[in-house]
Formats: C-alpha cells, structure tokens, sequence
C-alpha cells in the first residue's frame, strides 16, 4: 500500500512539471516559429539620364624627346675645355667643349701661306704672258713660247685652287676643335673631364642633349578602340590630349594628336599613337611615364548611368539593379561606351530609371531596397 502511494505521488510530480514546462515556453515557440518579417536593403542610386557627352580614351604613355644627339668630338685630340653646366638649357650652336687645336691652327696657317706664294708666282707669270703677247704680236718671240706661258698660267691658277681648298680643309679640321650643340635642348651628364684624350669612336661621347620644348607622348590603345581614334582624326582640327602625372594624376600639360600607325601591333593587338606637346613650362621629361586622356569626340543625347552600376551576368552580360516602387529587379543592358566614371547605355533602359550604384551585393529579385541619402563630395 505505501508503494503504491509513493507511485502516485511521483507520476502527478512528473505530470505538473510538465504542465509548466508547457505553460513556460509555449510562447517562445510560438515566436521562434513565426514567419520572419522581410529586410530592406540599404541602396544608393542615381538617375539615368540624357546628356551630351564628352568622349575620351585614357592610355598609359611615355615621354620621349623629339630629337636626341649624342655629341662626339670629330677629330682626335686633348679635351681643355668643359663650357656646358649639366641638366641646364643649351642653344643650338652653343659651344659645349673645346680640343687642343695648337696643331690644326699651324696647319692653317701653313696651307695659308702656300696660297699666298702660288697667288705670288701667277701673278709674275701673268706678266710674263701679257709681255710675251705684245712680242709675239710683232713676231720679237716665238709663238710656242707665248703659249708655253699661257700653259704655266693655268698651271699656276689650278695650284691656286687645289691649294685654296687644302685651306679651306685645314680650316674646317680647326672648327671641330671647338665642340658645339647641333640643336637646342637639355644637357645631360658629362662623360669625361678635361685633360683626357677623346675620339670620334668614343662610345660615351662628351655629352647627350635631348630637345625638350617641345616633346612627343607615346601610347597605345587596344584595337578594340580603334573606331575611337577613327572618330578622333575626324575631328576638325587635331584632336586634343591632356597629360597626367600617372601616379597623383595632377595635370601636366595639354597638346595635340599628331600621328597614328600606319598598322595594329599584332603581338600586343594594339596601335600606337604620338602626340605632341608644348612643354613651354618644362612640365614633362624625357622617359617619364604619364597618363594620357585622348578626346575623340562627343555623343548626343547618349543616356549615360555611373559605371559603377554596371554588373557583370552570366556570359560576362551587362545589367544594372532598377528600383521600382522600392523593389530592386535585374534589367540587362547593352553598353554602347563607358570609362571609369561614366557608362552610355544602348538600350534596356529608359531616361529617369533609378538604378543603384552602392550596395549591389546584399540584393537579389524583388528584393524591398532603402534608399540611402547620396555621399557627401559626391
């Protein structure tokens, strides 16, 4: 009797913690199983609208000089003189360095004095001739030698000559003692000091200057581009280029497109471009690289979105998020021209659809969107 009254005891202890374990969290339960509330997905979104745009094409260049000269001395001899600061501006025709030229004046001076004295002897043989013409007029001379003076002048006339261009040599030898630019430009670093022995084989030679107002901007362009660049040459008057320091992308200088490639590099699939620039302030050097910003014309009309709402879709397809109603949806779209900043849209949209260019990654169809206010700067 007493078990059977422990039994009962126990099983209405087991049946009342239940009751309030049921009592207890029934309503937990109750919440965890209810359907969640759908999130909205903080966006930012811009506008697409028509507008007339500007186009450019942005390449990588190099600045090279329009013309670069090594300058060697052309004869033999001893450097004395340095009369060139390195790195400063020259002129053309401005005397660089000078070589010992104690023998090349001597020889001047002797080819010099050989031409007096021959000019000396034709001139007693010229003389002689009118003399011996005179005589041989009234027949006081002979005839032959009238005319071997007549020989012996011309003789002496082409001594004269050979003579006088012997001269003129020595003369011409006596001008490359004197080194001097042969354009106008920036010197570079001196390859030898004074006192040493320099030749026209001297590979270093005495000094390079490079012309730097004005100078050439290479870069190439994708051939993907070149219906760009077609429509550059078109414009009327060169197409304009705006060169940018490549790491700050501080602007440099302005000039103009000057030559393309007569052919695409089909190594690299791209073609070279040269333009032309100023360079009145020294802004660009030689060798520097720089950004170069291309403009080839403008488009009309031309519904333009921030790049930064294109997405890439399956089979690298273009589409943008639209939001309608607060509801972002996928709008395929064909792009007709875009840069970093900018995207001309060919069709799938409609000027005044609100696509979002922040948050893309957190939407999906359908998906309810809160717009956020636009960032400040932007």
């Amino acid at each position: 009797m007493v078990s059977k009254r422990w039994w009962w005891a126990g099983l209405a202890l087991v049946a009342g913690l239940l009751a309030w374990l049921s009592t207890a969290w029934s309503p937990r339960l109750q919440a965890s199983s209810a359907p969640k509330a759908a999130q909205t997905v903080p966006v930012r979104v811009a506008q697409a609208a028509r507008q007339t745009l500007p186009t450019t094409l942005t390449a990588v260049g190099q600045v090279q000089a329009l013309q670069q000269v090594l300058v060697r001395p052309q004869i033999e001899g001893v450097l004395t003189e340095v009369l060139f600061k390195e790195g400063q501006p020259v002129a053309k025709g401005q005397v660089l360095a000078r070589l010992d030229d104690r023998a090349l004046r001597a020889q001047v001076d002797q080819a010099q004095a050989e031409v007096q004295h021959l000019k000396a002897q034709l001139q007693i043989a010229q003389l002689d001739l009118k003399r011996y013409e005179g005589l041989a007029s009234q027949a006081a001379v002979p005839v032959q030698q009238r005319d071997q003076q007549v020989a012996l002048v011309a003789q002496l006339q082409a001594q004269v000559k050979s003579q006088e261009a012997m001269l003129k040599a020595a003369k011409v030898q006596l001008s490359y003692a004197t080194v001097t630019s042969p354009i106008a430009g920036r010197a570079g670093l001196r390859q030898v000091d004074v006192g040493n022995l320099v030749r026209p084989t001297d590979v270093n030679g005495l000094v390079t200057v490079v012309q730097v107002q004005p100078v050439a901007v290479l870069f190439a362009v994708p051939q993907g581009r070149l219906a760009e660049v077609r429509q550059a040459l078109k414009q009327q008057g060169p197409a304009r280029v705006q060169i940018a320091d490549q790491e700050r992308g501080t602007p440099l200088a302005e000039g103009r497109l000057t030559t393309v490639d007569n052919r695409v590099d089909p190594t690299s699939g791209s073609l070279k471009l040269k333009a032309e620039v100023p360079n009145a302030k020294d802004e660009l050097w030689p060798g520097q690289f720089v950004t170069v910003t291309l403009s080839t014309g403008a488009m009309d009309q031309a519904l333009v979105v921030p790049t930064q709402a294109l997405q890439r879709g399956l089979k690298d397809a273009s589409f943008v998020w639209r939001v309608r109603d607060n509801v972002a949806e996928m709008a395929p779209v064909k792009v007709r021209w875009q840069d970093d900043q900018r995207a001309v849209i060919a069709s799938g949209l409609e000027a005044g659809d609100t696509v979002v260019v922040d948050g893309q990654s957190r939407l999906k169809p359908k998906a309810a969107v809160k717009v956020l206010p636009a960032a400040s700067g932007g």
